[in-house]
C-alpha cells in the first residue's frame, strides 16, 4: 500500500502530465523531440526514424513496475483492440528506464503479456537518459533497502505518448486514462491527416 501510493505521488510530482487537448500546445510540443536510439527486446538497434509512416503509442517505465506500468500498458493494449484493423497503423513501444534489470529477453517476455505488436526498447544508461530526456520524462533509481543490489524502485513520471507519423508530439495522456480515451486520440490523429 505504501508503495502504491509513493508511485502515485511520484506519477504527480515527477512530472505527470494530465491530459492534452487534442492537438498539441507549440510551447509543449517543442519541448518533445521524440528522438531515441534503443535496442529492441530482439536485439535490433533502432530510432525515432525507424518508425516513420506508424502512429507511435508509448510509455516508458520498468518490467518490476507494481502497478503504473502495467496499467499504463494493458490501457494501451486495450485502446488498439477497440481501433480493430486500424491498429495496424500504430506501433506500441515500451522503453525501459531500469536497463540493468530489463534485460532483452526480460522485455520481451514482459510485452508478451499484453500483445505480439508490442515492442520493448532498452539500450545504455546513456541511451536511456537521453531517450528520456527527449520525452521529458524523470527518473530516479532508488538505492536497495534490504542489501539485495538487485532489489530496488526507480521513480518515474508515467503516461502514455502518442506520436505522429512523422515522430512528431501529437499528445499526452495520463497512466491512468481509460482504453476509449487513447483509442479516441488515436482516431484524432488518424482522422486529422486525412483533413
Amino acid at each position: 500500500m505504501m508503495l502504491r501510493s509513493m508511485m502515485l505521488a511520484v506519477a504527480i510530482g515527477f512530472g505527470a502530465l494530465p491530459a492534452l487537448p487534442f492537438g498539441p500546445t507549440p510551447a509543449l510540443a517543442s519541448e518533445f523531440t521524440g528522438r531515441f536510439l534503443l535496442e529492441t527486446h530482439d536485439g535490433k538497434r533502432v530510432n525515432d526514424e525507424s518508425f516513420a509512416g506508424r502512429i507511435r503509442l508509448m510509455a516508458f517505465g520498468y518490467t518490476y513496475c507494481p502497478d503504473v506500468c502495467p496499467t499504463a500498458l494493458s490501457t494501451m493494449a486495450s485502446a488498439l483492440d477497440l481501433l480493430g484493423t486500424k491498429a495496424n497503423q500504430v506501433v506500441p513501444l515500451f522503453v525501459t528506464v531500469d536497463p540493468k534489470r530489463d534485460t532483452p529477453a526480460q522485455l520481451k517476455d514482459y510485452m508478451a503479456a499484453f500483445g505480439p505488436r508490442f515492442i520493448g526498447l532498452t539500450g545504455t544508461v546513456q541511451m536511456t537518459d537521453a531517450a528520456a530526456k527527449a520525452f521529458r520524462v524523470r527518473y530516479e533509481i532508488h538505492p536497495p533497502e534490504d542489501g539485495d543490489p538487485n532489489h530496488y524502485v526507480v521513480d518515474h513520471s508515467a503516461g502514455i505518448f502518442i506520436m505522429n507519423r512523422d515522430g512528431s508530439f501529437a499528445a499526452k495522456l495520463g497512466y491512468m486514462a481509460d482504453a476509449n480515451e487513447v483509442a479516441e486520440r488515436l482516431r484524432q490523429v488518424m482522422d486529422g491527416e486525412k483533413k
